[in-house]
C-alpha cells in the first residue's frame, strides 16, 4: 500500500485508534480469536468477517483526527 494513500491513512487510524482506546483493542482481539476459530479453513472468510469492524472503527477514527 503506498505510503500516505487513502487506504495507508485509514489502516494508520485504525492502529493509532485501538492503541488509545484499549476496551475496543481488547473487542479486536476477541473477535478475530472467534472468527479464527470460526472460519479456520477460509481465509478469505476471516477476512471478510473482520470487515464491519474495521470500517466502523476506521470511520471513528477518521471523525477524531
Amino acid at each position: 500500500m503506498p505510503l500516505e494513500s487513502p487506504l495507508w491513512n485509514e489502516a494508520i487510524a485504525f492502529r493509532d485508534y485501538l492503541r488509545s482506546h484499549p476496551q475496543i483493542a481488547v473487542e479486536y482481539a476477541d473477535l478475530k480469536r472467534r472468527l479464527a476459530h470460526e472460519h479456520r479453513l477460509d481465509r478469505e472468510a476471516y477476512t471478510d468477517a473482520k470487515g464491519p469492524f474495521i470500517a466502523r472503527i476506521t470511520g471513528l477514527a477518521l471523525q477524531v483526527r
